[in-house]
């Protein structure tokens, strides 16, 4: 068979079998296994090591996408410099995962700009490379969609799937005020949420200051607090925004004393009392009382 047949046959071939890999490769492998010496074996190993390694790669890109990141940010582009009250070490151990395995719950907190949703990115991100399902979503969001599905009666189909996740992260809690069935319904998923799976929080308030978030309604959150600090790893953030810092050097025609690697792009909560979100035009049933 002469080269141009083979090359016709194996692109149909492979495009039944639905081996892109082994399509754009295989040509180029067989002329470096020739001009090596190396037999058939050798030659059909590394073209379907290709196509593994190929497929491994779409799959973690997908998990990536489907974590709904703000954006991909990595723990090599975290200046710990900035956040010394920060272990860089004790990150690291977290980035393993063992934590996740546990479902143990990590608390990001302190001001904005600080660097807290960069950290619980990259945190994400190294679990989507390990082959675990992640799902990111700030507090806002996830109320929106709580209400709209109790509204739409699948509220325990959306329940349901956050189960599935290996770790939820739930951004910016204490940026927005939430309304008594609001604050019902989060409470409900992340008192649930800490018996069934991972979870990561990040907060620009104190413990102190989260009843304000929860409609003052101080025994809801003493009793999510006992939940939430039973098993986990408290990160403290303290120190000047990293934005502020930034706009500061360039007022002051010195940019390039702001380094490049720091903390989140994804704006922080600002500090004061949090807004109050909208309503949905169609107002929740408000659950059941939780016990302390």
């Amino acid at each position: 068979m002469s080269t141009v047949a083979a090359e016709l046959l194996i692109r149909d071939a492979t495009k039944r079998l639905k081996l892109p890999t082994v399509a754009a490769q295989a040509t180029a492998l067989a002329r470096e296994a020739t001009a090596a010496g190396r037999g058939p074996l050798d030659f059909l190993a590394a073209v379907l090591s290709a196509e593994v390694h190929q497929r491994e790669v779409n799959v973690e890109h997908a998990r990536i996408r489907a974590a709904r990141f703000p954006a991909v940010k990595e723990l090599t582009l975290f200046d710990f410099g900035y956040v010394p009250s920060l272990s860089a070490a004790r990150v690291a151990e977290l980035a393993q995962g063992a934590w996740i395995d546990r479902r143990d719950v990590v608390l990001a907190v302190g001001p904005p700009g600080t660097g807290k949703t960069h950290l619980c990115t990259a945190l994400g991100v190294a679990a989507c490379r390990q082959g675990r399902h992640v799902r990111f979503v700030t507090v806002a969001e996830l109320v929106t969609e709580l209400a709209e599905a109790q509204a739409e009666h699948r509220l325990s189909r959306l329940e349901a799937k956050l189960d599935r996740l290996d770790l939820l992260i739930c951004d910016e809690l204490g940026f927005v005020r939430l309304d008594p069935d609001q604050a019902q319904l989060l409470f409900v998923l992340l008192a649930h949420r800490y018996t069934r799976g991972a979870l990561a929080v990040t907060s620009n308030l104190e413990f102190a200051e989260w009843p304000r978030v929860f409609n003052d309604d101080a025994r809801l959150t003493a009793a999510l607090l006992d939940r939430l600090t039973h098993r986990s790893h408290l990160l403290e953030f303290r120190g000047e925004s990293y934005r502020f810092r930034q706009s500061l050097a360039a007022h002051h025609g010195h940019p390039r004393s702001a380094r490049p690697a720091g903390p989140p792009t994804p704006p922080d909560a600002p500090t004061g009392p949090p807004p109050n979100i909208r309503s949905t035009p169609q107002r929740p049933r408000t659950p059941g009382t939780p016990s302390a």
